[in-house]
């Protein structure tokens, strides 16, 4: 029963708390439009408010903006506030990208889009209605481009503490027979049937070619696989961590891993191990493959030839003094110094950010028995609402224009008047990160915090940021 399932997808894995405010992306087709009324039917008995949100891209024309007017419509039904966005037409006007590359753009769209929608109307959560069968053809797309173990895992449940999927143990006949028990009306996108895109074709063709000739449970069978895979890269992660702890050296910028010590562990680990100093160095692991990190074990075993690998972002991988280094590429001979780059900071979690030569820190601490006075700002602290800012936090450097709401102030200024009036010299305030959380400056580091994400009487949750100086 689909309720039933529903109901313990998120109990196992803990998605919602009694209160929470959910923000559910809702596209009108048959799956988030399932999952709107299976929400609904909880909202009472959990106490939870919630809201829907929908992204117009555009691409269909009246199309798109039917989808949105339906959206609206259910939504405005069910007595949820709805958020409604809109791409700018400029957005796609004059791009001669691959589909795939306009899709991967319009799911960044989309996710930030939720991500500012949530923050701006306090969410705890997002839920996404993405179904066991999207599961097994995650899996199949994955395994076509020959994707690793985390790549096979599949569509994780929960991701970053703030999208759920909970429908992810649900079929999609069941999605379908649940519509029509309900008697829901949902729409169609045109573009799930252009076969021209490799989903489609894996679910159009593939997924029944090997249904009708292998195995009749094939989908069930994929998403299993995947459940597994997921569970032991859950332990592997955890296993390779404790490793990464005791063998990383963080004395110097960057981070260097023992030759001699990283030899000794299994192949298995020592590319998790490998791809953990990438990501402490980098701030994640975007155009990271695993055969960078192979490149970079090879000269493990060789007395001659490479003695570096470099990366995307003009990161290196170094072996010296017994060690491999890893850490910004030096600038080359009429360089002006290394380049400053953006980097996502996981919550809870921590990242090195080696072009401010700092680390960043972001942990959740309740906020009961803390005086908001003394909670709110500081040079290496920093005391925040947690839940105005879902996601991880980008820190990046000033930008032109950026502006923000100084702690205490009437309004806006600019992040650069702010700086002169600090007497802050011209060629250190390049070398000032900024957190944010979605568009919004949230801490100006080591300096101030923006008044519309300080700590207040209605907090629930703090996030604590704290800078550590190398």
């Amino acid at each position: 029963m689909i309720e039933k399932t529903f109901r313990d997808t998120i109990i196992r894995h803990a998605m919602l708390q009694p209160g929470d405010r959910v923000l559910l992306a809702v596209s009108g087709g048959p799956d988030s439009t399932a999952m709107l009324s299976l929400c609904r039917d909880l909202a009472a008995e959990m106490r939870l408010d919630l809201h829907v949100a929908h992204l117009n891209h555009g691409w269909r024309g009246a199309q798109s903006a039917r989808d949105a007017e339906f959206v609206r419509r259910m939504a405005f039904r069910h007595g949820m506030p709805v958020t409604v966005g809109q791409v700018k037409p400029s957005t796609w006007s004059g791009r001669r990208d691959r589909q795939s590359s306009r899709e991967a753009l319009a799911r960044d769209l989309r996710r930030a889009f939720l991500l500012e929608t949530a923050r701006q109307i306090g969410a705890r959560r997002i839920a996404l209605g993405h179904t066991r069968d999207d599961q097994a053809e995650s899996f199949l797309l994955r395994l076509l481009r020959g994707s690793g173990a985390r790549g096979l895992a599949g569509i994780y449940p929960v991701v970053d503490g703030v999208f759920i999927r909970p429908l992810i143990d649900v079929r999609r006949h069941e999605i379908m027979a649940c519509l029509k028990a309900r008697r829901l009306r949902y729409r169609i996108d045109a573009t799930n049937r252009d076969t021209r895109l490799t989903r489609n074709r894996v679910r159009r063709r593939l997924m029944p070619f090997l249904q009708r000739d292998f195995n009749p449970s094939v989908i069930d069978a994929l998403s299993h696989a995947a459940d597994i895979l997921r569970d032991e890269e859950t332990y592997l992660e955890e296993v390779a961590a404790a490793a990464y702890e005791a063998l990383v050296d963080r004395t110097e910028p960057g981070v260097s891993l023992p030759t001699a010590r990283l030899r000794d562990l299994p192949p298995a680990l020592q590319r998790r191990v490998l791809r953990m100093a990438f990501a402490e160095v980098r701030g994640d692991l975007r155009r990271i493959t695993w055969t960078h990190a192979e490149q970079a074990l090879q000269m493990l075993g060789e007395t001659r030839g490479r003695r570096s690998v470099s990366l995307p972002d003009d990161l290196l991988v170094r072996l010296e003094g017994g060690a491999l280094r890893v850490g910004a590429r030096p600038p080359r001979a009429g360089e002006q110094g290394g380049t400053i780059r953006e980097a996502l900071c996981p919550v809870p979690g921590e990242i090195f950010l080696p072009s401010f030569d700092l680390r960043l820190r972001a942990q959740l601490v309740p906020a009961d028995g803390l005086a908001a006075a003394l909670h709110q700002a500081g040079s290496n602290q920093a005391y925040l609402d947690a839940d105005l800012m879902p996601g991880p936090l980008l820190i990046r450097p000033r930008r032109a224009g950026d502006r923000f709401v100084p702690l205490g102030a009437p309004g806006s200024r600019r992040v650069k008047s702010f700086l002169i009036d600090r007497k802050i010299p011209v060629d250190e305030r390049g070398m000032i990160p900024l957190v944010l959380s979605g568009d919004r400056i949230a801490w100006i580091v080591g300096h101030q915090i923006d008044d519309r994400f300080k700590v207040t009487a209605n907090t629930r949750r703090i996030l604590l940021l704290e800078k550590e100086s190398r």
